[in-house]
């Protein structure tokens, strides 16, 4: 397995390394692309994230990461990239985005930022910031890198046990873009690698190790919630707007 040298020197984004890092994750993410061989357009079109028809929950909540295919066609790197990009400016993510900031400053979050139009504009560019780097690195880059595939792939029927592990283990677990199941490095990485990068623009007492590794740790319990939506929220859907 490639391992990303970014991964080393990531808590260290003043590092003149770091930057030689992020050029050499590129370079093999882009190598990773030239390297994959042409498909078809009946093929490409079956590796595009599922419900493509339709790609949101209760025509609002966007699933462009949700696959339903039980054998899915791995995504190319360019595909991945796609799936971040739609993903970071769909309005709903902007939205969710900005109604978070405004929690954040009624609770007062990020208190270094301060109150009022400009303490909210600092809390929103912040949290657009990490949204953007979240999934460039999970997503995109990191998957391109170690060949892992940064969708949720829905059970959709079955054992209510088997699918709330579905859900449960996900963060932990992803696939392989060769096939079989494999520890999810990228996304571990990925919201290392945002989590560490938040530290250039966070107020001063929401930088350094402890509060890194806290935000890396509060990531888990947030994503094993968004794959339970992604896994049981289109049977709500369909059990309550009765969609066919």
């Amino acid at each position: 397995m490639k391992f990303c040298p970014l991964a080393l020197l990531i808590l260290f984004p003043s590092d003149v390394r770091a930057q030689e890092a992020v050029s050499i994750c590129l370079e093999q993410a882009q190598k990773a692309t030239l390297a994959e061989r042409p498909r078809t357009v009946q093929q490409a079109a079956k590796s595009l994230p599922a419900r493509e028809n339709h790609p949101r929950l209760f025509w609002i909540i966007p699933t462009f990461t949700v696959s339903n295919s039980s054998s899915p066609i791995s995504l190319t790197s360019g595909e991945k990239f796609h799936l971040f990009f739609r993903n970071t400016a769909d309005p709903f993510t902007v939205t969710y985005t900005a109604f978070g900031a405004g929690i954040q400053q009624t609770n007062n979050g990020l208190s270094g930022y301060g109150q009022g139009a400009a303490g909210y504009g600092k809390r929103l560019t912040a949290g657009l910031a990490d949204e953007t780097s979240v999934g460039f690195f999970r997503a995109y880059l990191f998957p391109s890198v170690l060949h892992q595939d940064p969708r949720y792939f829905r059970k959709g029927s079955g054992p209510l046990k088997e699918r709330l592990m579905n859900a449960i283990i996900r963060p932990i677990v992803t696939r392989k873009d060769s096939g079989g199941r494999t520890f999810d490095w990228s996304g571990l990485l990925g919201v290392t690698a945002s989590s560490s990068l938040s530290n250039v623009y966070y107020p001063a007492a929401d930088r350094g190790i402890e509060p890194t590794f806290k935000r890396i740790a509060t990531s888990i319990p947030f994503s094993v919630i968004d794959h339970l939506i992604d896994e049981f929220g289109p049977n709500l859907e369909k059990k309550f707007l009765r969609r066919k």
